[in-house]
């Protein structure tokens, strides 16, 4: 319902616009049921112009109407953009300015008659904003609002979106129409309260624009399309299309591909174009995920009778033909990455424009990578990777290993503790002996305990850290490697034939925990093995001090166990790869860094962390001392397709990892039990950051952990704003935390000093490709207890996650002196309500969202970002 007074404003409008007179002659193109056609006749007739009203025969003829409009000294018409586009190939003399609107101007020529590109839903009488187009300026923009109209450019919230920032187009003033007739609801929703203007309304139109000086179209909200992660407006797939010269018209569409999944089609004239031609020059204006799968080359493309593509009409493209979703290697280096990836990710095929962290992969998983990069003679820095996650994008980052290679000889000596082992001696722990790390492996057809011995012995004397021992001199610590002539694998066989599954486990447990608390810091060996034979297999317990291994380590012994084994069955000569950096040579190297400027400038931050007020945990009771043996756990555990999500695809809308969404949720369930906003979290990261040049620790074993107190703010419970800050919390820790151990225990630097949070969170990532191998698996049976139960307990609450089976794992060990075992279920069933909670937000969520860290910004608040994923989007790829 368009009142008269929408029509008369737009009618002045016009006339001011253009300086119509009455000598002007206009042309009626548009089908009377178009509401340009309102706009072609009121205007004319209204300042007494003539008005000629074209035949059916020529209107879609543009060579006949371009004849017509020279006949007929027509100077001012309307034309649909398709046709413009068309239209000003040819040369025309009688025309002063061509109209165009209604569809997203591609291009335009120079010519001697004035070009203005309009814009406008019927709901605002036809026009609401207009621009005249200068083609050598490059700009095609809609213009600006026209006489008595206001426009927004609004976000969420009915936030103004700042320049260059996409969202939604608003529209409101004398122009607006009163509703539509007799449907009362659809008027309800797009005819709302005008937030600027008390008691008017605007229409929201439904358009993504953005302000670049004029209003840039961008295309409708509705018919944007997700294309790996990504949310793709298909109007600027056809803008960069038209814009090439051996097109002349193009369209671009979403379909589904063989697997189902979204993919872009496009449809170009003429039938000639050259494919492969026109990928590559638009590679050099869009990202790759940006670059249409299924091609159709036609004569012409279908129009409606309004004169736009008629994209109903065009013809499916042959999906057989090929998939958007894979793309194979084509060179030597996309080949051996690809191999290498699949290997590490535990996949069958990997694709070049496949996303590592989509796929599943993690920090531990890419040092896995570069380690297996480094053994065929290439190098990468983990910060490439993260950067430039997709192998396409990622091998012009990958050079040739030429520095120096490290020793591959044994290596002697003293060797300086590093941050982590200074922490562990200044606790001071009872029995310090007993704190271990271990691994039980079942193989259904048995161990071959000879085999096993010498790829155990092979392990100690390639792993220079398994042969390391400690003794006290004048009240310091040394540690030191023994030499290999005196490191000899300590390995037992027990038969337990004829117990039954009962006998079994008590058995093995009690033979398990003789052996993790036989280690002797002071004489070796800190690795220990025991083989338990059964009629259902062999068992096989590795045990070895925490001192000189972590995760990372465990995956390199594993594969190196694994590796060795099958060829000392296959009598062959064991070889490991070569050896990485030693952990002397690291060792040596945090000390020289810890008088970096680098480093130093990193206290200032820690200082901040030390002074925050964290809100503490309401302990069912008190107690003065945490002892291991009063700590029980309770473990919670997602399905196989829960974990799946949380592997690859929850973290394609804010380019998560999965920490940032594991700590989002243990953040909101702290905040929900202590009714408090700061959470105060002890972390472990891997430590073997790329903080120091030329020296390679990818396949070098020892206890590299970092250990460093992060303070979470989650003061909003908003799924969007809990992850985006916990994110932009974790991108702002200096060097992923390794600086703090360092300033803390070789600059001895205060600050660090005196915060310790109650709570410990530990991802440990996925081990089931390593544990889980042709000939041996994990085992069911209790590997004894790790940490001797006299030892003390540092946390409240431990969490320790892990993939085990598929299937994501967290353990929360608490002491059942401080807590009731019904209080903690009750969070670990908080913990992952929450976490499934952000799992489904995540793979509901269409849009992707980035935050300053994504561009390098470390300047840049959350507050002012906004939604710049309209504005550099293209530049993160």
């Amino acid at each position: 319902m368009v009142e008269h007074h929408a029509l008369v404003n737009l009618c002045f409008w016009h006339h001011d616009a253009f300086s119509m007179t009455a000598a002007d002659r206009s042309a009626k193109y548009a089908g009377f049921g178009f509401d340009a056609s309102i706009w072609e006749m009121f205007p004319t007739w209204t300042i007494g112009a003539e008005l000629h009203v074209i035949d059916e025969a020529i209107r879609l003829d543009i060579v006949r109407l371009n004849d017509y409009f020279e006949t007929n000294g027509v100077t001012i018409t309307f034309l649909p953009t398709q046709l413009a586009e068309q239209f000003m190939e040819l040369e025309n003399t009688s025309l002063r300015v061509l109209l165009t609107g209604g569809d997203k101007l591609k291009r335009a020529v120079k010519k001697p008659y004035t070009l203005v590109n309009n814009y406008g839903p019927t709901e605002n009488t036809v026009v609401a904003t207009s621009a005249e187009i200068h083609p050598e300026e490059g700009s095609l923009s809609i213009g600006r609002a026209i006489a008595n109209t206001r426009v927004y450019i609004l976000g969420e919230g009915n936030q103004v979106q700042p320049e260059g920032v996409a969202g939604e187009l608003c529209v409101a003033g004398r122009g607006l129409a009163r509703g539509y007739l007799n449907r009362e609801d659809e008027t309800a929703k797009r005819f709302v309260a005008d937030p600027f203007v008390p008691g008017e309304r605007m229409y929201r139109t439904g358009d993504l624009v953005k302000w670049t000086g004029g209003i840039e179209y961008i295309g409708r909200i509705d018919q944007q399309v997700k294309v790996r992660g990504y949310r793709i407006e298909l109007s600027e797939i056809e803008v960069q299309l038209a814009q090439l010269s051996e097109v002349q018209d193009a369209a671009v569409t979403a379909v589904k591909d063989k697997g189902g999944n979204t993919a872009i089609a496009a449809y170009v004239t003429p039938e000639t174009a050259d494919i492969e031609a026109l990928k590559s020059a638009l590679k050099e204006t869009l990202p790759d995920y940006m670059i249409p799968a299924f091609w159709v080359t036609l004569n012409e493309l279908p129009v409606t009778a309004n004169g736009k593509v008629d994209r109903k009409a065009l013809p499916e493209p042959d999906i057989e033909a090929g998939s958007g979703e894979y793309k194979a290697p084509t060179t030597d280096m996309e080949e051996l990455l690809a191999g290498i990836w699949q290997d590490v990710l535990g996949m069958s095929e990997v694709g070049v424009t496949d996303n590592f962290f989509s796929l599943g992969g993690d920090s531990i998983k890419g040092i896995q990578m570069a380690s297996r990069l480094n053994q065929h003679g290439w190098k990468l820095e983990m910060k490439d990777l993260f950067q430039h996650p997709t192998i396409e994008e990622l091998t012009q980052y990958v050079e040739r290993a030429e520095g120096k290679q490290a020793d591959q000889g044994p290596v002697e000596g003293e060797v300086i503790l590093t941050p982590i082992q200074r922490w562990f001696f200044e606790k001071n722990f009872t029995n310090k002996h007993h704190w271990n790390q271990s691994v039980m492996l079942h193989a259904k057809k048995g161990f071959d305990p000879e085999r096993v011995e010498k790829t155990l012995q092979a392990l100690i004397e390639h792993h220079d850290a398994l042969r390391m021992v400690y003794r006290e001199e004048n009240g310091d610590i040394v540690q030191a490697y023994q030499p290999i002539s005196e490191s000899k694998v300590s390995f037992e066989i027990v038969d337990l034939y004829g117990s039954d599954e009962e006998m079994l486990r008590s058995q093995i447990k009690i033979l398990a925990n003789k052996l993790q608390s036989s280690l002797d810091l002071r004489t070796g060996p800190l690795l220990k093995a025991e083989q338990y034979r059964t009629e259902a297999g062999d068992h096989l317990l590795i045990a070895v001090h925490h001192l000189v291994v972590d995760g990372v380590s465990w995956r390199i012994l594993l594969e190196d166990f694994a590796s060795g084994y099958m060829q000392v069955e296959k009598e062959e000569s064991l070889v490991f790869p070569q050896k990485t950096n030693s952990f002397k040579d690291w060792a040596e190297e945090l000390a020289a860094f810890s008088q970096s400027a680098h480093l130093l400038q990193q206290a200032e931050y820690w200082s901040q962390i030390a002074a925050e007020q964290v809100s503490p945990l309401p302990k069912d009771c008190e107690t003065e001392q945490r002892i291991v043996k009063d700590t029980s756990s309770v473990l919670c555990e997602l399905t196989e397709e829960d974990t799946k999500h949380l592997l690859t695809d929850v973290h394609q809308p804010y380019g998560t990892e999965i920490n940032d969404i594991l700590l989002s949720a243990l953040g909101l369930t702290m905040k929900e039990w202590t009714k408090g906003a700061k959470i105060g979290i002890n972390l472990e990261g891997h430590g073997r950051e790329d903080i120091i040049p030329n020296v390679n620790i990818s396949r070098t074993v020892g206890w590299f952990t970092a250990q460093y107190p992060v303070v979470l703010d989650i003061s909003d419970a908003d799924a969007s704003a809990v992850i985006k800050t916990v994110k932009e919390n974790l991108r702002r820790i200096p060097d992923k935390g390794v600086g703090y151990g360092i300033l803390r225990y070789f600059t001895e630097t205060a600050e660090t000093k005196g915060f310790t949070p109650e709570i410990s969170f530990n991802y440990l990532g996925q081990f089931d490709s390593e544990v889980k191998t042709d000939f041996f698996e994990p085992s069911a049976f209790d590997m004894g207890r790790q940490v001797s139960g006299e030892s003390e307990a540092l946390y409240a609450l431990s969490f320790s996650g892990m993939i085990r089976n598929g299937r994501f794992v967290l353990s929360c060990s608490y002491n059942e002196k401080e807590f009731e075992r019904a209080t903690v279920e009750e969070q670990m069933e908080r913990f992952k309500e929450n976490l499934l909670m952000l799992i489904r937000h995540c793979t509901e969520k269409e849009d992707k969202e980035f935050t300053p860290s994504d561009f390098s910004a470390e300047d840049l608040e959350m507050d002012e970002m906004g939604d710049i994923f309209d504005m550099l989007e293209e530049n993160l790829k």
